[in-house]
């Protein structure tokens, strides 16, 4: 009998701890978007490694495939389906589950094409990103709306593939990419076309606009590409920089230059570059690529004139993928004049992977002295 009175004494507090937590939920609800949009920011930042590993690329293939279910079962229920009852019981939460892993794409997308964007002219795709990234949070209750829904998928499909399909092929060209958008467009038109198949006497009149969004989006990130205002990735430059001197030794590459300023301390490499004469300039850069890929990479050296910068060289060299730190590589300028520079770092088609400025200074005196670094 001492039994049964606990436990009756227990469903009064139980009940109460129940009231409690409907209460604060009901009270922050409001809240639940922007914590499922932080939580798929934290767990991407601590599970993604790098553009190539296989486990986090599983990750964001696995964000796909869930939205693309729940899509298929959200279509169903809009045309009338039935669902079986443990899907009918969470089904209020099914766009909590795609704008959740809408924020994990997007935000794994801003930390992948981040580092491969150059702050030229492809910062534009990446700020795109950031918008989407952010957004999402806003986006529950429209996600309701067909077409949205399908032009998001197709983008973020689109955008996985763009550097999946390199890593998995091992190379990295045009028609991979274009390989990509065929393949993201036949399945999401696929997905949909499936999803709205039960009212087959309004299925034209439902996809007819799918087809039109989603085939706008799939024009615009073609556009985007052939314009180079899409990041190259998997490629990204991991580190870059003006030198006296360059040579490759067993240990790594030995670079020498002028000491920074003391408020340049982070700075170590030329700029300015002071010009003793006879001397060349080296431009040493790291290039990333997945592990298999080898392909070219272009140093377009150019010089600022009165009628804006001129090409002087365009000096290309091979780069094999699967160093962490970058395929590591150099080119040499000689015949330098004062002046202002840039070396651009570029795929062979001209995709910009960074951008090296800086400023030739003619030698008054004695040259300073060259401080010599390993970079391994």
């Amino acid at each position: 009998m001492h039994m049964e009175a606990d436990e009756i004494r227990a469903c009064p507090e139980e009940s109460s701890f129940r009231a409690r937590i409907k209460s604060f939920y009901r009270k922050h609800e409001k809240y639940h978007g922007l914590v499922l949009f932080a939580a798929g920011f934290i767990w991407d930042s601590l599970t993604l490694t790098r553009v190539d590993n296989l486990v986090d690329n599983l990750i964001l293939l696995s964000y796909l495939v869930l939205i693309g279910t729940v899509i298929f079962l959200v279509l169903r229920r809009q045309c009338g389906g039935l669902l079986p009852g443990w899907l009918a019981a969470i089904e209020p939460r099914f766009l909590w589950v795609i704008q959740f892993c809408f924020g994990g794409l997007f935000s794994s997308y801003v930390i992948f094409y981040f580092k491969s964007a150059s702050w030229t002219r492809t910062q534009f795709f990446f700020l795109v990103l950031v918008f989407l990234w952010i957004g999402n949070e806003f986006l529950e209750q429209r996600l309701q709306n067909r077409e949205l829904l399908a032009s998001l998928y197709l983008f973020c499909l689109f955008t996985f593939l763009a550097f999946f399909l390199p890593v998995v092929l091992t190379r990295v060209d045009v028609l991979v990419f274009l390989t990509a958008g065929v393949i993201s467009l036949v399945v999401c038109l696929s997905l949909f076309g499936l999803g709205l198949s039960t009212q087959r006497n309004e299925w034209r009149c439902r996809m007819l606009p799918i087809a039109v969004w989603t085939g706008s989006v799939f024009l615009a990130l073609n556009i985007l590409y052939f314009a180079n205002l899409i990041p190259p990735v998997p490629l990204a430059l991991k580190s870059a920089g003006i030198y006296h001197s360059v040579r490759r030794t067993p240990a790594g590459y030995e670079v020498k230059y002028v000491a920074p300023p003391l408020l340049q301390f982070w700075k170590k490499w030329d700029d300015p570059f002071i010009l003793s004469p006879g001397e060349k300039a080296y431009c040493f850069t790291a290039v990333f690529a997945p592990g298999g890929v080898r392909i070219p990479v272009v140093h377009v050296w150019s010089r600022k004139t009165e009628a804006g910068w001129q090409r002087t060289d365009r000096i290309r060299f091979p780069i094999l993928g699967g160093r962490e730190g970058g395929y590591r590589g150099f080119t040499a300028k000689k015949g330098i004049a004062p002046g202002k520079w840039r070396v651009e770092v570029q795929t062979e088609w001209g995709q910009t992977l960074g951008r090296i400025n800086f400023t030739i200074v003619e030698s008054s005196g004695v040259h300073p002295p060259l401080e010599t670094r390993l970079i391994e």
